[in-house]
């Protein structure tokens, strides 16, 4: 079995990892890959978001899957080019990806489709958006580039002052380039945010256990939003009753107004949810595996993972298929990032990377070599993840391992997995 695995992150070394130890048979490439995913398999230099050398590579490799690992490449249409070739390709295809790429269309396509959802209003004007913000939605208050901005674009505003600033970023300053060429005035949600991802054949679907991660950069959630900082799983309120709720309430009929609309799914969504006092709502899809949140779910699994991802890649529906297993005990994630990340991150630093033991796995994210040297190359340099029987041992492992990790100027948050203890005591 030779599997092609695009992508060069945190997300793509987790995924690496998970195939390589479910079938020792499997003949890994990765494109571009990065130092830990070189451990395990043999990296390509290609563009990941260029249908045509994807297609091509897969063609001259004669691979028998390619898994899609960040949004880019979905929104590029590789997933498209793949089919169109007959080469088996997990992930969905270009229309089905605005569920991510579009924050506005796939608004409108919830609120069609009854799924719950804060109400929104899309704005290509800032002084519309203000409008909005003054007379219909006031303060607390959510302001969203449409499209993608690497996990950055959604800004928590306590004022209409922060509203009306985040506005002039996104509409007018276009800090999030394209992707702010329309914004989201949404109103705000309170709650308990929760990542749910679900393996789809565009009908049915297999739900993994949910993850709560930290976007925010410091302790107690203060300072910058990051493209994630840490996660853990399980989660104490993601009873099998609740998801079996988003499914019936969110996946289902989302996939249903997909198919629809001619852009039918398949493939991983990942509904981001507010367990509102009203029920869980969705704060918004993604079209991939999430970052860091697969670092802390993979590990936890212990059934297949290539079963149903072969199967939805060949066409074939998974409604029979066996549910995810999961072991015993709970996971914890936790970024080591660069100083100056996220907006400025400094990077060409050694790194000096020690062994763990099995129930550590570090990830990398933001790595490369320079001859024998590993040197930063990213914000989030690695994902930082540790099993354990408890989850106060998983998280005390976890942020110990961090630690361990030395390049100058190395940051991580002590506390993820913080709402966690306080439940648990």
């Amino acid at each position: 079995m030779k599997i092609l695995l695009l992508g060069s992150g945190g997300r793509e070394h987790a995924l690496a990892d998970t195939l390589s130890r479910e079938n020792t048979a499997v003949e890994l490439l990765a494109g571009p890959g990065n130092p830990g995913i070189a451990q395990l398999g043999r990296l390509v230099s290609i563009k990941a978001d260029d249908p045509r050398a994807v297609v091509a590579l897969a063609e001259q490799e004669q691979v028998d899957l390619v898994v899609v690992g960040p949004e880019a490449p979905l929104a590029a249409g590789v997933v498209d080019a793949l089919q169109l070739a007959r080469i088996p390709a997990f992930g969905p295809t270009m229309g089905a990806a605005t569920v991510e790429t579009s924050k506005a269309d796939t608004k409108t396509l919830m609120l069609q489709a009854g799924v719950p959802t804060a109400h929104a209003e899309t704005h290509r004007v800032a002084r519309d958006a203000k409008d909005a913000v003054r007379t219909r939605f006031g303060a607390p208050v959510v302001i969203k580039a449409s499209g993608l901005a690497a996990g950055k674009g959604v800004i928590v505003c306590h004022s209409e002052a922060e509203a009306f600033d985040a506005i002039d970023r996104i509409l007018d300053d276009r800090v999030f380039g394209e992707a702010g060429a329309e914004c989201l005035v949404e109103s705000f949600m309170t709650g308990e945010e929760l990542s749910l991802f679900a393996v789809t054949d565009g009908y049915d679907v297999l739900p993994m256990i949910g993850a709560q991660d930290h976007k925010r950069l410091l302790d107690g959630d203060e300072g910058p939003n990051t493209g994630g900082m840490g996660a853990y799983t399980p989660v104490s309120f993601s009873t099998p009753a609740l998801v079996d709720e988003v499914t019936e309430r969110v996946f289902l009929p989302t996939l249903h107004a997909l198919r629809k609309r001619g852009t039918p799914f398949t493939g991983l969504l990942y509904a981001g949810l507010m367990l509102t006092p009203d029920g869980p709502k969705v704060v918004e899809f993604n079209c991939r595996f999430g970052d860091p949140e697969t670092q802390a779910i993979l590990p936890m699994l212990t059934s297949s993972l290539l079963d149903p991802m072969l199967a939805v890649a060949r066409g074939a529906r998974i409604g029979n298929m066996p549910a995810f297993t999961w072991r015993a005990g709970a996971s914890v994630t936790t970024v080591v990032a660069s100083a100056g990340y996220p907006d400025a991150p400094r990077t060409g630093l050694p790194i000096s990377l020690p062994e763990f033991g099995d129930a550590v796995r570090v990830y990398h994210a933001g790595t490369k070599r320079d001859g024998r040297e590993l040197l930063t190359s990213g914000g989030r340099v690695f994902a930082v993840t540790a099993m354990a029987d408890s989850f106060a041992a998983a998280q005390q492992a976890s942020r110990e391992a961090a630690s361990r990790i030395e390049f100058e100027g190395a940051m991580y948050r002590r506390d993820i997995g913080w709402r966690e203890a306080a439940r648990l005591g």
